[in-house]
Formats: C-alpha cells, structure tokens, sequence
C-alpha cells in the first residue's frame, strides 16, 4: 500500500472500491478483502484532506519507494532462509515429534532443534529446561515466599522460540485441544495456591 500510494495525488480518481481491488491483488491472499478495506478506507480518507509539501514526482517519494522495495527484498530473502531452514530439519528424527505439539509450528520446531541441537542428550524435560534457562528460581524463608520466576541463565535464543511456542499453544487454546496448555493452568494453579 505503501508503495503504491505514498502520495495523495496517486489517489486522485480512485474509488475505494477500486483502491482496495488493486491493493487486494497486490498483497497476500492469507489477508482478508474487508481488513484491507478499512486500512484502504482510512488512507482513502486520510488523502482527501491531506496537504502536501512534497511533489508526487520529488525526491522524497522516489526514496520511499526505494525503501518499499529494498523492504520487500528482505522479506523475500527471510522467507527463503525460512524454507531452506524447514527443508534441513525435516531430517532430523526429532522434526516431526515436536511439530506435531499443537502451537509449536515448523519454523520454531526447526529453530528449537538448531539452538538446542539433539534432543537425546537431555536425560528429561528438567534438563532441557535448565538449558533454556526456563526452569524456576524458588526463594522461601520461613513464612515469607518469593514468586517464582525463570532464571535466564540458559540459551537467551532457544528460549525465545520456546516461550514463542508456549504463547502461540496460549492462543490457540480455543481452537486446539492440548493437554500441555491444561497442565501449564495446573502448574499456574499450584503456584498461587
């Protein structure tokens, strides 16, 4: 959208009927017609009381588009690094066991097995845990007892992936039945009880 319509005067004509049809073939078919409708309603109304001090053909637009495409480079080249990623991990023995955890996804599960690499030297989930640096800190004296929290001592990278996963299980917890999610609400019980 960006890229097509960095200037008021490149609306000038359109309807936004005919905005939203073009930004709609431009961009991914995964985004909604009426998402992109209201964002295109928004610039479309943004432009009609828009004052410029920048010229459609000055320097300043011609750099934005640069910018655009230099932006759409980089996510092509991610999402290639992406796949070649997904294509090596695939043979990896551990690949499919933890992509089919609901939540977990290829891209995190390639990612988990490059941080932490074969699953086999950990002897338990403790281990693997202590790894990551996600197993609790527990500070109790006497009466008094401090909330638990996670050390951060582990792998601050594998430990992104895993806390991305465990949110995206969170999310998705309406629409995927998974019975790590209830037995992370037991744990969380446990904890405040």
């Amino acid at each position: 959208m960006f890229r097509m319509y960095c200037h008021p005067d490149f609306l000038v004509g359109l309807t936004l009927k005919e905005m939203t049809n073009k930004v709609y073939q431009s961009v991914s078919t995964r985004i909604h017609k009426d998402v992109i409708q209201s964002y295109c309603a928004q610039v479309w109304l943004a432009a009609k009381d828009s004052y410029p001090a920048a010229l459609a053909d000055s320097l300043e637009i011609e750099i934005i588009s640069e910018y655009c495409d230099e932006i759409g480079n980089y996510n092509k080249e991610i999402a290639y690094i992406r796949s070649r990623l997904i294509k090596a991990a695939v043979g990896l023995n551990d690949f499919k066991v933890i992509s089919s955890i609901p939540g977990s996804g290829q891209l995190n599960s390639a990612l988990l097995l490059g941080f932490t690499g074969d699953l086999a030297c950990f002897d338990n989930y403790k281990h693997l845990n202590a790894f990551l640096g996600l197993d609790l800190n527990r500070y109790q004296s006497s009466k008094y007892t401090k909330g638990d929290t996670i050390n951060c001592r582990g792998s601050s990278q594998g430990r992104a992936v895993e806390t991305d996963m465990i949110r995206s299980m969170l999310r998705n917890q309406g629409k995927i039945q998974n019975h790590l999610i209830d037995y992370y609400y037991k744990l969380k019980k446990a904890a405040f009880q």
